[in-house]
């Protein structure tokens, strides 16, 4: 066995000592780094992981936390050649190459006109942030489909009892004739609350009606067929018909009280 000399071990022990110290301090160093990081990854783990439910409805609370909201100064007339604000109607038939890009809703079996498909979500997101729940009941449809329900709906009005002509003028104050409703346009949604799916009077009174038409504007879109504008509109009161006419041209006729068609004859 080899044995080290005395003094060599004094020495080597007294160099101990010196570094004792230092060494403590690195420890406490690295102690506290060790508890950073896992404080760090503890606070991850709590954010809401993207594509989650949880951030959806975090990203939908700053959404509409951002959103404009109506200035001191009225806003200004949006421009008459903006696509958004094309003028669907029995007077103003769609052209008959009329073709939206369109986007399918993951939740429900419509499309929507690619350009609305993500203000709708973030809408419909910010409010179930509100904990309210929606429904999609109808969006786009091709002319093929609009005539089909506007055929179905005067024969049921003819079985009725009604004449061909009464059942297609009454019929029309609901259902626009192929060719002229918005929601060939790609940029009309009907939304209703999840428990109360009737489009009647009794859809207004629900929370989730009362919420968009608050707050739709904010997200570009305006109730098309207001009560007391059906002289204008030529369609009855409708509180479940929105559509997509851009932010700030929703502003505007929001806070001008405005139907598209009121607009339009400006």
């Amino acid at each position: 066995m080899n044995h080290t000399p005395q003094r060599t071990r004094r020495r080597t022990t007294k160099r101990k000592q010196q570094r004792r110290k230092p060494l403590r301090g690195r420890f406490v160093l690295l102690g506290a780094a060790v508890l950073l990081v896992l404080l760090l990854l503890r606070c991850g783990a709590d954010e809401p992981q993207p594509g989650s439910a949880a951030a959806d409805e975090t990203a939908a609370e700053a959404t509409a936390e951002t959103q404009p909201v109506p200035a001191t100064q009225a806003a200004d007339p949006p421009s008459k050649d903006d696509p958004l604000l094309l003028l669907v109607s029995r007077a103003q038939p769609l052209a008959g190459d009329y073709a939206p890009e369109l986007t399918q809703l993951h939740d429900w079996p419509y499309s929507i006109a690619a350009i609305a498909y993500e203000p709708l979500r973030q809408m419909l997101a910010a409010g179930r942030a509100e904990g309210l729940s929606f429904t999609v009941a109808s969006a786009y449809r091709s002319t093929d489909s609009q005539r089909q329900l506007f055929d179905e709906d005067v024969e049921a009005r003819v079985s009725e009892g009604m004449t061909e002509d009464e059942a297609r003028e009454e019929t029309a104050r609901w259902t626009m004739p192929p060719g002229c409703s918005e929601h060939e346009t790609g940029l009309a949604v009907d939304i209703v609350a999840t428990d109360n799916q009737r489009l009647d009077d009794t859809q207004e009174q629900t929370p989730e009606t009362i919420w968009l038409h608050e707050n739709c504007w904010r997200f570009g879109f305006i109730l098309r067929y207001p009560a007391g504008k059906e002289d204008v509109t030529g369609i009855d009161y409708e509180s479940w018909h929105y559509r997509y006419v851009g932010i700030e041209a929703a502003r505007y006729l929001t806070e001008q009280q405005l139907t598209l068609d009121e607009f339009w004859a400006s």
